[in-house]
Parts: structure tokens; C-alpha cells; sequence
């Protein structure tokens, strides 16, 4: 049986809208949680998804598991494996070929439009996207492009948003998991309204809240399409 391996490293970041996407298309899945679970053999899954976390790639002596993460990333690049990394996983993989993992000048948090570029217009995991992805964002780190690899995403915040190693490891520096649910967490959950709030003020936090209302829906009309792609890269659906 085909099934993916979901890869979760932390409680607040949860497969969200893409479990629903999955469960709707009756594609079985498990979810590791990266801090508690050993990790399985991958060549028992179709397709790997490596979601985001606070965690620092480059802060391995605080997150020891991420050394062995690491090396099974290696692994799953070697067997070309599918895989989508989300945020942290997106930093995890251009860690593993070679891109520098770093702390950004800034901290972005919100709602923002990623332009793709002429090859992120010709690759298949953006099929039918109207040449940018409305994303949200909450990261404070950065990576350099991997040797060898595509850029397919920039911004003028951050310029590299997404790239693709080979044929089919994919790095997004942004998130397209969130449901209403996580997002309320990540809005209202006292420590993280709080962090929020420090980093960006109270207006900015306040403007994030009205620009859900205008974006959430094409947000997740964009991750749909994407996500959808990367199932059909992975000939799980047709």
C-alpha cells in the first residue's frame, strides 16, 4: 500500500489543512513526532512531508535528534525519494546538500505573495498557480541555495522562498499547512500571541488578524493546487 510519512517537530505545527487534504483523497499517511519517535525505514513510504518547528538547524547541540534527522535526509535524497519540506524541513534539506542555514535579518510573520521564477514556472509542483503562491510566513532564519539546485520562489524579503534538489526533493521556506485551527493557535495561544506581538508590535499582530479574513481563502486555494501537484509528482494521484 502507498502511504506517506508526515514529519512533525513540534505540537503547534501539526499536519493541519494538508492531513485534510490527504484524508480526502483516502491517501493513508503517519505522523512521526520528530522530539518523541524513532525514525522508520523510509522505503517503506511513497513520499516524505517534513513540517516546520522553531528549532534551529545549526543548533544541533540543543536539538540533538536533528543530527540523526540529517542523516536520514541523506538517505531519503540518495533513494530520490519524494519529499516537501515546510519551513524548518525546507531549511533541514538545504542543510543536508550544502546550503548555508542562517539567522535572517529579520523575522517574517504573516501573509505575503511569493513570485515564481521562470523555473518555478516551468516545474510541475506549481502547475496552474497564477505566477506567485499566497503564503504565510513565520521564520527567522534563512538558507543559501543549495549547490545544484532550482530556485523556483523568491520575495524581496527573503530570496530564496522554494527550490527543488534533483527530481523530486522540494524546500519551502514558507508555511502551506495551516487550517483555522492552527492558526488560532498560533494567534491566540498565550507564549505564541505574546512572541508574535514582541516581534512585530501590536498593530502588525492586529493587521494580521484583518488580512485573514481578505487572504485565508485563496492561501489555501494555492496550497490545494500545490499540494495536489506534489501528490501527482508522486503518482499518487493522477
Amino acid at each position: 500500500m502507498q502511504k506517506i510519512l508526515v514529519l512533525q517537530h513540534e505540537r503547534e505545527d501539526p499536519k493541519g489543512y494538508l492531513g485534510e487534504l490527504l484524508e480526502a483523497r483516502g491517501i493513508a499517511h503517519d505522523v512521526v513526532e520528530i522530539e518523541k519517535m524513532a525514525l522508520p525505514d523510509p522505503s517503506l513510504y511513497t513520499a516524505i512531508i517534513a513540517l516546520g518547528g522553531s528549532q534551529h538547524v545549526y543548533a544541533e547541540q540543543a536539538y540533538p535528534y536533528l543530527v540523526q534527522e540529517k542523516a536520514w535526509l541523506r538517505t531519503i535524497v540518495a533513494r530520490e525519494i519524494p519529499y516537501l519540506g515546510i519551513c524548518l524541513g525546507a531549511q533541514l534539506l538545504a542543510d543536508v546538500l550544502g546550503g548555508q542555514v542562517r539567522q535572517h535579518i529579520m523575522t517574517e510573520i504573516g501573509f505575503f505573495d511569493v513570485q515564481l521564477t521562470s523555473s518555478g514556472q516551468q516545474d510541475p509542483l506549481f502547475a496552474g498557480l497564477p505566477g506567485c503562491q499566497k503564503v504565510f510566513h513565520w521564520h527567522e532564519d534563512t538558507f543559501d541555495l543549495p549547490p545544484g539546485a532550482r530556485l523556483l520562489a523568491t520575495s524581496t524579503n527573503t530570496e530564496n522562498q522554494a527550490f527543488r534538489h534533483g527530481r523530486c526533493a522540494y524546500g519551502l521556506q514558507y508555511h502551506i499547512e495551516l487550517d483555522h485551527d492552527t492558526l488560532n493557535t498560533w494567534l491566540y495561544h498565550p507564549s505564541m500571541k505574546e512572541s508574535m506581538i514582541a516581534i512585530l508590535g501590536i498593530s502588525a499582530y492586529q493587521k494580521i488578524e484583518e488580512e485573514r479574513e481578505i487572504h485565508f481563502s485563496i492561501y489555501q486555494q494555492h496550497t490545494k493546487m500545490l499540494f495536489e501537484n506534489f501528490l501527482r509528482i508522486c503518482n499518487l494521484i493522477h
